[in-house]
């Protein structure tokens, strides 16, 4: 029988109890446990699970939070790795290398950052704030009253409720910050200008100058960015750029005999799975040669 209107006691204690008493001399429910926490650990079904969870605390309710069911083991687990990914205001994240992290921000927003990446994050009355070192995927929670800033190597990108993607990258010119939108409108601003991007658009940012491109292949089309779905997808974009990436995503290490070599101008679509194989893939089309030097260190030079 069901009561919409029944409370459901669940103190740690009881929870806690109802556990030890369920994992008893049973070694195999041990381990599904282990390979459930595990499961709800990984930051793909954590994010996903964070999206769901705000539009769902975004649907108008005729009764709060009315039960009908028991909650199970599993329900009560998931819902405690939601609200560990909770980032208040001031705190830091931080992206190891070969391994993403995602988040939510204390104001609704969820942010997908990747690896060897550093987020900063302040949540005002008047403004959100956050300093991004590497790369990050934003969903930013709508408040026409708090602009949603992202500032990373003297770009400022602004947006009140939008999806977009922010990538600071080193060139063998000197730092670049890639902006792709994937819905809404954001603005684009360096020391010298100001751009406005709409989905489907790309800016790359070199030295103050802001260079607005609408995507042949909109990546607006996908739910996320690429990098998030596990490929690499690159419109002539250097060498050096590339290495970058591979590095900060699978964790590969990669030397470049001659740092001229950075320079080339690499397209494609290559799997994160096997970075070996997009380095040889690319070390083919650029007659370069590719060299394993340990386990996850390679050196590309010339043939």
């Amino acid at each position: 029988m069901c009561d919409a209107d029944w409370p459901l006691p669940l103190t740690p204690r009881t929870w806690q109890q109802d556990l030890a008493g369920w994992l008893k001399d049973r070694p195999d429910r041990h381990r599904l446990l282990s390979q459930h926490e595990a499961l709800i650990a990984d930051p793909a079904v954590l994010w996903a699970a964070q999206r769901i969870s705000r539009s769902a605390l975004g649907t108008r309710r005729k009764k709060p939070w009315s039960i009908c069911a028991p909650v199970g083991l599993a329900a009560s687990v998931a819902m405690a790795a939601v609200l560990v990914g909770l980032l208040p205001s001031g705190d830091v994240i931080v992206g190891q290398r070969g391994q993403s992290e995602a988040v939510s921000l204390a104001d609704g927003s969820a942010v997908r950052l990747n690896g060897a990446s550093r987020l900063r994050v302040r949540l005002d009355r008047d403004q959100r704030r956050l300093r991004l070192d590497g790369e990050g995927f934003f969903e930013v929670a709508h408040d026409k009253a708090r602009p949603f800033i992202v500032e990373t190597h003297g770009v400022r990108v602004t947006a009140v409720g939008t999806r977009f993607n922010v990538d600071s990258l080193e060139t063998p010119e000197g730092a670049m910050v890639e902006v792709v939108v994937f819905e809404g409108v954001v603005d684009v601003a360096s020391d010298q200008q100001i751009v406005r991007l709409h989905a489907g658009e790309r800016a790359r940012v070199k030295k103050g100058d802001v260079e607005r491109v609408v995507l042949a292949q909109p990546e607006a089309e996908t739910a996320f960015p690429s990098w998030t779905r596990g490929w690499l997808e690159l419109d002539e974009v250097s060498l050096l750029s590339v290495i970058d990436d591979l590095e900060r995503v699978t964790g590969v290490r990669v030397s470049l005999s001659d740092p001229r070599l950075g320079d080339a101008l690499v397209s494609g679509r290559f799997s994160y799975e096997h970075p070996e194989n997009a380095l040889a893939a690319i070390a083919r089309l650029h007659g370069l040669k590719l060299t394993s030097k340990a386990t996850g260190q390679y050196v590309l030079s010339e043939a």
